[in-house]
């Protein structure tokens, strides 16, 4: 038991997020299953749950994956609900690189200090690209978020990478909020005389899929734990 929980490394939420068709769904369900879906059409946001072993820890993983549908409405819920952001682009469109852009420059004016990863989808159809590596690295440097670039149909082991990188950062940071809120309730429990403090462990999803909408996944209770993440960042 006591090896459980030392390996428990909690939950992350990850938001996976890009113009349509450019290969956010078959990410997803490559790297939580290891099989390629070819293609995928979806009018809702999916929310995918999965228990998953990253840098030997055990991880309670949710990830959102945002329908592109209205193009022109800045995903700023599934932005805020998560802990970390992949934002996907179509090495064989130009239109998906300005899009991922934008979203870029938009996500990090709203979460300065959220783990932010690049992702150039589709390096296999290298005959058909439009978008050259040092544009999506130069982009990524810019804005001091990691890039990779991966081929989802050819199961690059960069898609790993890339997204156990995000999920550690992720739980490092947590892992700092934990330290600084402890310390900051253990000086406020001296003060008082209170010493009960106590956290309450994460229960294990298992691996599901849940085809939800956004009334079910964004819920006050999401925005209240964000509220808090913040104010304890700032302690």
């Amino acid at each position: 038991m006591k090896t459980e929980d030392k390996n428990n490394g909690g939950k992350v939420r990850l938001a996976v997020i890009g113009k349509s068709h450019v290969g956010k769904s078959a990410l997803t369900v490559r790297y939580l299953t290891r099989r390629f879906i070819g293609e995928y059409r979806s009018n809702t946001d999916l929310l995918y749950r999965q228990t998953l072993n990253v840098n030997n820890f055990r991880l309670d993983v949710e990830v959102v994956d945002v329908c592109s549908c209205e193009h022109s409405l800045f995903p700023e819920e599934a932005v805020n609900w998560a802990d970390a952001c992949v934002i996907v682009f179509d090495i064989t469109n130009r239109e998906s690189l300005t899009y991922a852009s934008e979203l870029l420059h938009t996500v990090i004016q709203l979460r300065s200090q959220m783990p932010i990863v690049l992702l150039g989808n589709k390096c296999d159809l290298e005959h058909l690209r439009q978008v050259e590596t040092v544009e999506g690295r130069t982009l990524a440097m810019k804005n001091n978020c990691q890039f990779y670039e991966v081929s989802v149909a050819e199961n690059s082991e960069a898609i790993y990478t890339a997204i156990d990188a995000a999920l550690n950062e992720c739980r490092a940071i947590q892992q700092t909020q934990k330290t600084r809120k402890f310390s900051v309730s253990k000086m406020i429990g001296t003060l008082i005389g209170s010493t009960n403090g106590k956290v309450a462990p994460n229960t294990s999803q298992g691996g599901t899929v849940v085809v939800c909408h956004k009334s079910d996944l964004y819920k006050s209770r999401i925005l209240r734990r964000r509220q808090n993440f913040t104010a304890t960042a700032s302690l």
